[in-house]
């Protein structure tokens, strides 16, 4: 078991599963891109891991379902032949080479491996980049270490390829305020998908209101627990899955506000609020606002359907 978790350590696990959704910043002279692991992404089953090798992004997103699923076959299509993984600790460098790190992570007890993205910045020039990606790695479910994973990648005639990866371990990981709100947004999202009820309301404080789509949702906590209860009761009540979250906080440090994109049922959809702490220091979600997004070119067409519809 201690050569898995040491091999797991220095290879990045950092799957996004209901965990943080951070920012993501890209530093590319040629295109632009942003990528933001999703919050409440699905995971697929062993044997059916997409690999997507056409940004660098790409190929992390694949990496760490790779990882998650033990698919041992996804992981090595992702690395150079002679790719090494490096775990760097006080006096000691510990390498491993990708067919081992394939290996180990195959034999990993299924379900086990949850490395949750913080942070991520990727910068690209030519046929050559970098990401520099903070984690935070749990075990079995149990918190066991956080640092930061270094990926160097090289584009090919097959796409982008991991060439190394080296990382850094430590017990000491302090949360921010933003790291805590978005991992309470992104479980209060995933709480609605797997139809939870208690953990979905326990998030909204007592005196807070949620903004619906229609003009008639203005609902407080009991009126929004009314509506949606016969949803969760079901076992399942929507899906959103964020994106693109930016939150604020005031110079005290007690109140926060938030936007996020949503993919939803309904399409495109933007999520904003506004939380405060509790008197445990616990953040609480005081409003939030969903709205479907209108394009531009498309209001007057919007306008007619409501005119139509008596709206």
């Amino acid at each position: 078991m201690n050569k898995i978790i040491l091999a797991l350590s220095a290879a990045v696990l950092v799957f996004p599963v209901l965990g943080q959704t951070p920012d993501v910043k890209v530093n590319n002279p040629y295109k632009d891109k942003t990528y933001i692991p999703d919050g409440d992404e699905e995971t697929p089953v062993p044997g059916e891991v997409e690999v997507n090798t056409e940004t660098v992004e790409s190929v992390i997103k694949s990496l760490f379902t790779a990882m998650r699923n033990n698919d041992s076959d996804a992981i090595k299509k992702l690395f150079v032949d002679d790719a090494k993984l490096l775990a760097t600790e006080k006096q000691k460098l510990t390498v491993i080479s990708i067919d081992d790190f394939a290996a180990n992570i195959a034999s990993a007890p299924k379900g086990s491996l949850d490395e949750r993205i913080t942070s991520m910045e990727v910068k690209v020039d030519d046929h050559m980049a970098s990401a520099w990606v903070g984690y935070d790695f749990y075990y079995q479910g149990n918190f066991s270490h956080c640092g930061v994973d270094a990926f160097q990648l090289h584009k090919g005639s097959e796409g982008w390829k991991i060439i190394s990866i080296a990382d850094t371990r430590r017990k000491e990981c302090a949360l921010s305020e933003e790291q805590k709100i978005g991992s309470l947004l992104d479980d209060w999202h995933a709480a609605a998908a797997n139809g939870n009820l208690k953990q979905y309301f326990n998030a909204i404080d007592q005196e807070g209101y949620f903004l619906g789509t229609d003009a008639s949702e203005n609902w407080s906590k009991d009126a929004f627990y009314q509506f949606s209860k016969p949803y969760f009761d079901k076992g399942q009540a929507w899906k959103f899955t964020p994106s693109d979250r930016k939150v604020f906080l005031s110079e005290d440090g007690k109140v926060a506000w938030f936007n996020e994109l949503l993919d939803t049922w309904m399409g495109t959809c933007r999520g904003s609020g506004v939380l405060s702490k509790d008197e445990k220091g616990s953040w609480k979600i005081q409003q939030y606002n969903l709205a479907i997004l209108v394009p531009n070119e498309l209001v007057q067409d919007y306008n007619k359907l409501r005119e139509s519809k008596g709206k």
